[in-house]
């Protein structure tokens, strides 16, 4: 049953995207209503939340920022709410739900009424990680990125550069961003595309290799070579990786379908920048598969990898748009199997019903509630 409500979130975004109201205004307001508040209202699911609740009570005790090891600008936004009275799960909802709407509005403002479509592709693969198990600080950086674009677009490098250092802040993963000004509206032919994407491949696919060459390019940075120690080297569960997997072969076939079809993506509105960062977030899902938490920095372009794979659909003749986009669907699906990986995400549970009774079970019970109700316990 609770799989169904994970299952429902995204699959009733493939029904009205593929409909005749896709377009209509209702319609898309009820839809991202339901959609936010399942995604942004978990209550006991999740992980991170156990270890930002004791930073959270702890600021304004003799223990302040004791043990905090983590971005300053996630520590003074904490603060902030907690020295303005907020309870740090009224925090964690409004914080989901402005984040949530940002990520919305920026695949809104290239997709209009393919918006549900690209939101289908979002969820599984994005939206269960980010809302669900939550990594805030992650969080938040993402949706400062997503800030910054419009500077990006209208080449205002300072404005661009400031937001970028802010997101930085919360999640140091934010600052490799900083490049994407020089690069993300030259026309790179497909030539360079696919000579990168070889190398890429060739050159991560051993784990060894891959840590050499992080290692290389940041190891004289003390704080980010500090990070990527304890990551890489300190038994972190998502420093492991995949050399191969299925979903590898997956988006070899994306960028397949990009590059033939890169001429027709580039006639459309914003076409040659949404292709270029398709392609950067490729080629970085080589290093995050090789070593997984580098699936960190794929969720700043996570967004415009969803718009440009709904924009492939209009290569298609109308008759086989849709099953490209039931084929979108299926692949959405193979996205949500990380719900039945591991106990952060069954059983689900809403903040909501104890948002209005004003009390809610005690720290030890809500965060032993899954590890022991759930079925899976990894």
């Amino acid at each position: 049953m609770m799989a169904a409500l994970y299952l429902a979130s995204f699959i009733i975004c493939y029904i009205v995207g593929i409909s005749k109201q896709s377009g209509n205004a209702n319609i898309r307001r009820l839809v991202f209503f339901i959609v936010a508040i399942f995604l942004c209202s978990g209550f006991m699911c999740g992980s991170d939340w156990r270890s930002y609740e004791l930073i959270y009570n702890s600021i304004g005790t003799v223990n302040s920022g004791i043990g905090y090891f983590a971005e300053p600008g996630f520590y003074a936004y904490l603060s902030l709410f907690s020295f303005l009275g907020i309870d740090f799960w009224d925090l964690t909802l409004f914080t989901k739900l402005l984040c949530f709407t940002i990520m919305y509005r920026t695949m809104y403002n290239y997709m209009q009424d393919k918006i549900f479509l690209c939101m289908m592709y979002f969820i599984p693969w994005y939206g269960f990680y980010l809302f669900i198990d939550c990594p805030m600080r992650n969080m938040l950086a993402v949706s400062i990125f997503l800030l910054a674009i419009p500077y990006l677009k209208s080449r205002k490098f300072f404005k661009y550069l400031l937001l970028i250092v802010l997101a930085t802040l919360f999640h140091f993963s934010a600052f490799i961003y900083i490049l994407l000004y020089f690069f993300s509206y030259k026309h790179i032919s497909n030539t360079i595309f696919i000579i990168l994407y070889v190398i890429v491949n060739l050159l991560f696919a051993s784990r060894d290799i891959t840590i050499s060459v992080i290692s290389l390019i940041f190891g004289n940075i003390t704080y980010v070579a500090g990070k990527l120690d304890s990551y890489i080297h300190g038994g972190n569960i998502y420093a492991a990786g995949r050399i191969f997997s299925f979903g590898m072969l997956l988006h070899l076939l994306y960028f397949i379908l990009i590059i033939y079809n890169r001429k027709r993506l580039e006639k459309l509105k914003n076409g040659n920048f949404i292709i270029n960062i398709a392609i950067l977030y490729l080629l970085l899902y080589r290093v995050a598969g090789t070593i997984e938490i580098f699936m960190r920095f794929l969720l700043f372009l996570s967004p415009f990898f969803c718009i440009a794979l709904v924009r492939c659909g209009s290569i298609f003749k109308i008759n086989s748009r849709k099953l490209y986009y039931t084929f979108l669907l299926f692949m959405a699906l193979v996205g949500a199997q990380r719900i039945f990986m591991d106990y952060r995400y069954i059983p689900y549970t809403s903040y909501l019903p104890y948002f209005v009774k004003r009390e809610y079970p005690s720290y030890e019970y809500r965060t032993m509630y899954n590890h022991i109700h759930s079925p899976y316990t990894k």
